[in-house]
């Protein structure tokens, strides 16, 4: 598995030996074990516990930890998704029409009393090399019923809002109160309490 260095990385890596930075990068990048990684790096250790104890302490070394620390940063970063990759996730969920998934035809089932063909519409779910990955990850589900298949998709209003609340297209909600027959709205509090004479008391104190 390729891994792509940033200016600090390559940095972090020209401090190592090449069997150290080969151990670190199988580590991250192909998700070995530290005994797999030491191995595929390079090291000669003998037996399965002298392999284990030379990748350990290779990894408790402060460099080394470095720039494994480093990588699983920008690993662990890489794996989630961006807010672009959400939104064009969901404007396909939104776009995504049933005919996407299947094939829909009428078939003649038989003739009507007066000798008429009668037809019914039969459908059938395209095959998966024909259905793009990012059109098959809008289907939410398949079953077999009692009436036959069922297919699924996402929910296209819900795909819908969710955009539109993550651009802001909603317009900001504005709220009036008022009194009586639309006048203005009067509020009164009782000032005469002993604890908010006081409290005004030690304000004007301050003043």
């Amino acid at each position: 598995m390729g891994v792509s260095l940033s200016p600090e990385q390559l940095e972090l890596a020209s401090k190592l030996t090449t069997l150290q930075r080969k151990f670190v990068i199988n580590l991250v990048g192909s998700k070995m074990s530290q005994r797999e990684a030491y191995v595929a790096a390079g090291g000669r250790a003998k037996s399965d516990s002298a392999k284990d104890n030379s990748a350990s302490v290779m990894l408790s070394k402060t460099k080394v930890k470095g720039f494994y620390d480093s990588l699983l940063n920008t690993a662990t970063t890489s794996a989630v998704m961006t807010r672009e990759e959400a939104l064009e996730r969901l404007t396909l969920s939104a776009r995504v029409r049933i005919t996407d998934v299947c094939d829909f035809r009428n078939v003649q089932t038989g003739e009507d009393p007066d000798g008429d063909p009668v037809y019914q519409t039969v459908w059938t779910i395209k095959n998966s090399e024909d259905i793009p990955a990012e059109i098959a990850a809008c289907i939410k589900s398949v079953a077999i019923t009692n009436q036959g298949p069922k297919i699924e998709l996402h929910d296209q209003t819900a795909a819908t809002k969710q955009i539109s609340d993550m651009q802001g297209w909603n317009a900001p909600k504005k709220t009036e109160l008022t009194g009586k027959d639309g006048q203005s709205l009067a509020i009164t509090a009782d000032v005469s309490s002993p604890d908010i004479v006081a409290a005004l008391a030690s304000l004007m104190e301050k003043l």
